[in-house]
């Protein structure tokens, strides 16, 4: 991913969506910043595209 530059209000929008999923780190974000440029910073659709993405991640708890 490329990072991509961003005004004021697009990365409090960034960080807005990340606090509200609870996410955080670098990687997360370049994919949360390259989600708003393409649903427009549409909080709504950025929040559920961002949960789709992160569907395929590795389990927070490990199943024994």
């Amino acid at each position: 991913m490329v990072r991509v530059k961003l005004s004021e209000e697009e990365r409090a929008i960034v960080k807005e969506v990340m606090d509200e999923l609870g996410i955080s780190g670098g990687r997360v974000k370049m994919l949360v910043e390259a989600v708003g440029v393409r649903t427009g910073f549409d909080k709504r659709r950025m929040r559920v595209a961002v949960k789709r993405a992160l569907v395929g991640g590795e389990p927070i708890v490990k199943k024994k």
